[in-house]
């Protein structure tokens, strides 16, 4: 992901040292959180079981990226302009797919489930006393509500001038993931969450190339 960066323009300026400092910082912090409230929260599973993982990992993966492609090339790319489009798909493509596998597959899911997610119940439990399944969905809402809203930066380092529906794609699309990895995480835990937002990366890319 360092190296990625330093081909986007709005980064430049950025030293790597400095990049790599946030980006372990970032790691380490919600990393420790979700350390911290994971065990603590009842409904959360810390126990390793390949089968659940892979079941829920692989199944709400592949309806997350249909969901999503559906939404990039039925209703994105039919509301820009070519130009708007090629540099998006530029923009996609300065920043690796390794990057888009393995950042956004580990760093993003240690971040927005492990961490936030998982403090949010940790809190809503203090409150409430017994979790339920109207947690959960709050839960769910409010980290990819955040994770969306951290995309949205991006649509500036794509276009200067960006349309409104780039910014509806990115928010919609954005919590469309969140959802799934959100739910992953609740029912098989964070390797399970990890794996849909892999496989949403991993099946985007081939119908990205053919294109």
């Amino acid at each position: 992901m360092l190296q990625t960066e330093k081909k986007l323009p709005k980064t430049k300026d950025i030293s790597a040292k400095e990049r790599l400092i946030t980006h372990l910082i970032l790691i380490g912090m919600f990393g420790a959180i979700g350390a911290f409230t994971v065990s603590k929260v009842s409904i959360l599973t810390t126990e390793i079981n390949i089968y659940i993982i892979l079941k829920y990992g692989i199944i709400l993966g592949v309806i997350c990226s249909v969901g999503n492609l559906l939404m990039y090339y039925f209703y994105l790319t039919k509301t820009i302009s070519n130009k708007d489009y090629l540099d998006i798909e530029q923009h996609y493509s300065n920043i690796g797919f390794l990057s888009r596998v393995f950042y956004g597959g580990f760093v993003e899911e240690i971040i927005f489930c492990w961490g936030i997610m998982s403090l949010i119940l940790w809190l809503l439990q203090l409150i409430l006393g017994q979790l339920n399944t109207i947690s959960v969905i709050i839960a769910i809402g409010i980290s990819s509500l955040l994770f969306a809203l951290a995309h949205l930066p991006s649509i500036k380092v794509v276009s200067e001038k960006p349309k409104v529906s780039m910014y509806v794609y990115t928010i919609f699309g954005n919590v469309w993931v969140g959802i799934f990895t959100g739910w992953a995480f609740f029912k098989a835990g964070i390797f399970s969450a990890i794996i849909v937002h892999m496989l949403f990366h991993i099946l985007w890319y081939p119908i990205q190339k053919m294109k």
